[in-house]
């Protein structure tokens, strides 16, 4: 991914070469590819207002704009002069407040554009196609991430993000590229990890890689990078993981609450200031992962953490086409019918780390 532009309360950067120091082509007037991703933060009933967008009126009105809508969903709306491309999805909320990540890609050459609107938490996606979207322009998409006067930004949102390519939906990798994964002969960098290699799972099973993934993104929000510390969970060593990541948590407290051996726990609900900590700011974070015939566990520097979940993503073409593995042919991927362990919910993954900490 080729993410140019990054903004929020506190900053905003357009790089038009990438924010990766390799840098790529420059961006032209017109961006024909592209995605703008946001998170914000609110309940799903919620009275209608505007979250995120910009607009002109010269030397043509211009407004690209997403709000907030009765009963909970997110409108986007692309004026150009005369031209109107917009969508709308519908989310089912409790009425409690949730991040909520929405992902506007487009491909005006081909005639394609997508909204999607996910739950991070809880692995959800809903997606709606947008019918003959138009090209963005460079200077609006630029003014929307330097806090341009033409912005609007609510206090709801947490980042925006803006990249020349499309981003994948669903599961995404989430380990350090440098994460020490065991295998046979010895630990390896998880980045160097392929298709053919074998890990040793954290039964001290030999597990082939079936497929690699590796995937760029905003360092912020959802994605912001965290720092596991050794010697907590087992650690030998400092780890790097994305929030999303799920460790496998054990002991007296777990029997004891939830009446199993083992539980999967997301990274996010670790962070304490001590045991785990949010690392330090970023433009863009890069995460690799491995997807393993049977879901097993992989081991990180002692730690047991889990591997790529997919479910039964090779049954739902267009799912599978949205995703991180769009380019493995759906006969090559395996079925996971449920994680290896229950995983926490964050109010369960809280008692648990209260009850820890006692």
């Amino acid at each position: 991914m080729n993410w140019v532009g990054l903004t929020d309360h506190l900053d905003g950067r357009f790089a038009p070469k990438g924010f990766k120091p390799a840098g790529q082509a420059r961006t032209g007037l017109l961006m024909e590819r592209g995605t703008l991703m946001f998170e914000t933060r609110f309940a799903g009933n919620v009275r209608p207002h505007d979250l995120l967008g910009v607009t002109h009126t010269t030397p043509l009105p211009r407004e690209l704009a997403f709000r907030a809508i009765p009963g909970g969903g997110i409108a986007m709306v692309h004026r150009h002069h005369n031209d109107l491309s917009h969508a709308a999805i519908r989310w089912a909320g409790d009425g409690r407040a949730h991040t909520l990540r929405v992902t506007y890609a487009w491909d005006a050459p081909s005639g394609w554009a997508r909204l999607a609107l996910e739950q991070p938490e809880r692995a959800k996606v809903t997606t709606n196609q947008v019918h003959a979207p138009r090209p963005q322009t460079t200077s609006d998409l630029r003014d929307l991430m330097l806090n341009h006067a033409a912005r609007t930004l609510s206090k709801d949102v947490l980042f925006a993000a803006l990249s020349t390519d499309i981003s994948p939906l669903g599961p995404l990798p989430t380990l350090h590229p440098d994460t020490p994964i065991a295998t046979p002969t010895g630990y390896r960098p998880a980045g160097t990890l392929r298709r053919g290699d074998t890990i040793v799972s954290d039964n001290g099973d030999i597990v082939p890689v079936l497929h690699a993934v590796r995937h760029s993104v905003p360092a912020r929000g959802s994605f912001a990078p965290v720092r596991l510390r050794a010697p907590y969970f087992g650690l030998t060593r400092d780890i790097v993981v994305a929030p999303d990541q799920r460790l496998v948590l054990q002991g007296t407290e777990v029997e004891y609450i939830f009446g199993q051996e083992a539980v999967l726990v997301p990274a996010r609900h670790l962070v304490n200031g001590h045991a785990a900590t949010w690392s330090a700011p970023r433009n863009v974070a890069e995460y690799v992962q491995v997807v393993l015939p049977g879901h097993e566990l992989l081991v990180a520097a002692g730690c047991a953490l889990e591997s790529l979940y997919i479910g039964r993503m090779r049954r739902n073409e267009a799912r599978l086409d949205a995703s991180v593995l769009a380019h493995v042919p759906s006969r090559l991927l395996p079925e996971h019918a449920r994680p290896i362990h229950q995983v926490l919910d964050p109010f369960e993954a809280i008692t648990l780390i209260d009850q820890r900490a006692a």
